[in-house]
């Protein structure tokens, strides 16, 4: 028997609700979306499978449902790659502060 050399991280109990509602409004944003992509980009599969953050997961926005979008992995992966358009086409939000590209 071998054992386990590096210790098992215990998630605080921030972080534990705060993963608990982001699965919430995960799961209310894919149903909203009947599990389809709401991009659609050129490189678009259809299906969702991840949910994109407009603004990014800090703070209160990892489970703010304006934030977020049903996106297939090509989908996310453009949104990521393209930022010009992405934030032309409303799938990536500045957030107060920043500056344009």
């Amino acid at each position: 028997m071998t054992l386990r050399r590096t210790p098992i991280r215990r998630r605080s109990k921030k972080e534990s609700e705060r993963i608990r509602r982001y699965d919430r409004a995960r799961t209310i944003v894919m149903e909203a979306a009947d599990g389809m992509c709401e991009a659609a980009t050129k490189r678009c599969v259809g299906p969702a499978g991840q949910v994109h953050h407009r603004k990014g997961r800090d703070g209160g926005l990892v489970d703010d449902l304006d934030n977020l979008l049903a996106v297939c992995y090509a989908c996310h992966a453009y949104i990521h790659v393209h930022p010009h358009e992405s934030y032309e086409r409303g799938w990536m939000i500045r957030r107060n502060g920043e500056t344009n590209d």
